[in-house]
């Protein structure tokens, strides 16, 4: 099992009366918009739903002379690095799925980011890069295998405010991990 290394540390710590090295600080629950800028939130909520119209009369977007009202708007959103300074250096906690980076002959990942969604970076566009979590130390980590990019997971770190450019993606946040559970439904 992919955990069973931590889950036997955990159960070490728990059984000796102990607590994680984090375990005196607040650990803040949030939501991938809470990674975004309120200005930002607002642009998407002022962005009309999309309206199909299938009538003769429609505007064909790719063979008609068209103009996007909302490019400009789309296009801040889709690739804004502005960050959310409050949860600078504070522990986090949110679910997400790894998107692998770097891996080692045996298939461990050794760097990913974390992203809001499944098939994220790989089968479509990636998130903005304030929708990107960039993971490299994975030492005190469970061992994770390219397989478990199928899963859904919790992750609790360190967040930073950092960028990382790579050809998957552009994040604009790091995370020291701290620990890692696999999500329940």
């Amino acid at each position: 099992m992919i955990f069973q290394r931590s889950l036997v540390g955990l159960a070490l710590l728990v059984f000796a009366g102990l607590q994680p090295l984090y375990a005196d600080e607040k650990v803040y629950s949030i939501e991938w918009e809470d990674l975004m800028p309120a200005h930002i939130l607002q642009m998407l909520d002022d962005i009309p739903m999309v309206e199909h119209d299938y009538s003769e009369d429609a505007t064909d977007p790719f063979t008609d002379d068209w103009e996007d009202p909302y490019a400009d708007a789309w296009n801040e959103i889709l690739t804004s690095t502005e960050v959310v300074d409050a949860y600078e250096n504070n522990i986090i906690r949110l679910p997400g799925f790894v998107v692998p980076l770097d891996v080692d002959d045996d298939q461990r990942v050794l760097s990913f980011f974390i992203v809001p969604y499944f098939g994220a970076c790989i089968h479509v566009p990636p998130p903005p890069p304030n929708q990107l979590i960039y993971v490299a130390d994975v030492d005190n980590a469970p061992p994770l295998r390219v397989e478990s990019m199928y899963t859904a997971f919790w992750f609790t770190g360190r967040l930073k405010i950092s960028e990382k450019q790579h050809d998957m993606g552009h994040a604009a946040y790091s995370m020291e991990l701290l620990e890692m559970e696999k999500y329940q439904f």
